[in-house]
């Protein structure tokens, strides 16, 4: 009984420092996850781009991934989602596209990236490679110099650079703003 009753004894003198010990952790954590609502690299709001030459645009865009808190829920996860479960499906995944990254959505990356860049480069999550790559297919199809399509293998997607800030359609044809720290698409 004496054990017992001292280990009782310890833990209710431990319980509340070790318990705000643990609060004060989560709360840390929570407070430090990286670039979470923006780009990972310029610190940009939007998917962005500048100049004549609009292939180039997204060699700098941040990381949309399932894991490590970047920008999982976004426009700009949506946006890719509408290149790798529209544009560049053959199924054409539209009940996919929703602005959450998860599980489906990393392995459809994993799958675009194995396609368009290098089985080696896959790794399921969005980073600037794979911006890059994806940026090489935007296109100008009515000869004004600006970008008005990305070209999918199988559709293609009506996308826009309005002063430098890429925009898209979502589902109920509502003008989307491609941000990192805003999740309003409707369901494409």
């Amino acid at each position: 009984m004496a054990s017992s009753s001292k280990i009782r004894s310890v833990l209710r003198k431990t319980a509340v420092p070790l318990t705000a010990t643990l609060l004060a952790l989560g709360i840390s954590a929570s407070m430090t996850t990286p670039a979470s609502a923006s780009n990972s690299y310029n610190g940009n709001t939007y998917i962005q781009g500048a100049g004549e030459d609009f292939t180039d645009d997204w060699n700098d865009e941040g990381i949309v991934a399932e894991f490590g808190g970047y920008n999982r829920n976004s426009n700009a996860t949506c946006l890719w989602q509408k290149i790798v479960f529209w544009a560049d499906s053959s199924t054409g995944h539209r009940d996919q596209i929703d602005g959450y990254f998860g599980h489906n959505t990393t392995l459809a990356t994993y799958s675009w990236q194995a396609n368009y860049m290098s089985p080696i480069d896959a790794d399921g999550s969005v980073g600037k490679n794979t911006w890059a790559a994806a940026g090489k297919r935007l296109k100008d199809t009515n000869g004004n110099g600006t970008v008005d399509m990305y070209d999918g293998r199988y559709r293609d997607i009506a996308i826009s650079r309005v002063n430098g800030v890429y925009h898209f359609a979502d589902a109920d044809g509502n003008d989307r703003k491609a941000s990192y720290d805003a999740r309003t698409c409707t369901i494409i």
